[in-house]
């Protein structure tokens, strides 16, 4: 039997250059590295989001942040 795995909820605004070049298989990028990729906010255009806290998949995969918008 197989296991079938649910995507975890992230931010719609959450980016980094992988996702330009293989979208959300981002993390099959050979150069991507968990907790080294840099991470930008598309509403702010920065590393810190709108509630000026810090942007990464793991912080910008929490439902409960204020500016968290499902993607």
């Amino acid at each position: 039997m197989s296991e079938t795995s649910i995507p975890r909820p992230r931010c719609m605004y959450l980016y980094c250059k992988a996702m330009a070049v293989y979208g959300e298989a981002f993390e099959s990028d050979p150069e991507y590295q968990a907790g080294m990729t840099e991470f930008t906010c598309l509403r702010t255009q920065k590393n810190l989001g709108p509630d000026d806290g810090d942007v990464s998949l793991e912080l910008c995969s929490d439902p409960q942040r204020s500016c968290f918008q499902e993607y």
